[in-house]
C-alpha cells in the first residue's frame, strides 16, 4: 500500500528542510547529521572511538524515526516473528517460561539484526545493478550518436562529391 500524505510523519526540524506540498512524499527522514565540533572526538582526531563516545552521537530524533529508515520495518518485523515463534515453541518443548522469554529475546535481535543485514545487503546489489544498467544506457547511447555523427559524415561527403560531379569541367570558378 502507498503511503499517503496523512500517513507519514512531520519533519523533525521544518526549516533545515525544504517545505514539502500536500503531494509531495519523501522516502525517509534523517535526523540532522552531527557537526564537527559537536562530536567528543572533534578535540582529538587520533583518539580512538569508545562506546560511550558513540552512545553520546545517538539523539532523541533517531529513535522518533526509526520507521522510516530503509529495511528498519522489515528488521523489526522478522525480529518479532521470529523471537514469538522460538521463544514459544521453547516454552511448549522444555515448560521454562524464564528460559523461554531470554530465548524469544535473543532470538528477536538475531532476527532482526539478520534480516536488516541481508536487506541492507539487497539493497546494495540494487544499487550496483542500477549504475551497471544505467552504464550500458549511456553507453548504447553515445555508441548511437557516434554512429548517427557517421552517418551524418558519410551523407555530407556524398552530397559534396554529387554536387561536384553535377559542376562541369569547363568551370574554372
Amino acid at each position: 500500500m502507498a503511503p499517503t500524505p496523512e500517513d507519514e510523519q512531520p519533519l523533525p526540524s521544518a526549516s533545515a528542510q525544504p517545505q514539502l506540498g500536500p503531494g509531495d512524499k519523501t522516502l525517509h527522514v534523517w535526523s540532522k547529521p552531527v557537526q564537527e565540533g559537536d562530536s567528543p572526538s572533534a578535540q582529538n582526531p587520533n583518539e580512538r572511538p569508545t562506546i560511550s563516545g558513540a552512545v553520546s552521537m545517538i539523539k532523541k530524533e533517531d529513535f522518533a524515526n526509526i520507521a522510516s529508515t530503509p529495511c528498519a520495518r522489515q528488521g523489526f518485523l522478522t525480529g518479532i516473528a521470529s523471537g514469538a515463534g522460538l521463544g514459544g515453541l521453547h516454552f511448549v518443548v522444555r515448560g521454562n517460561a524464564i528460559r523461554a522469554a531470554n530465548w524469544a529475546v535473543g532470538f528477536f535481535v538475531i532476527g532482526s539484526m539478520g534480516s536488516y543485514e541481508w536487506c541492507q545487503y539487497l539493497r546494495r546489489c540494487e544499487r550496483r545493478q542500477m549504475k551497471r544498467q544505467i552504464e550500458i544506457v549511456a553507453e548504447n547511447r553515445r555508441e548511437e550518436a557516434k554512429k548517427r555523427m557517421e552517418k551524418k559524415k558519410e551523407e555530407l561527403r556524398l552530397e559534396a562529391e554529387r554536387k561536384a560531379a553535377e559542376k562541369p569541367w569547363y568551370k574554372v570558378w
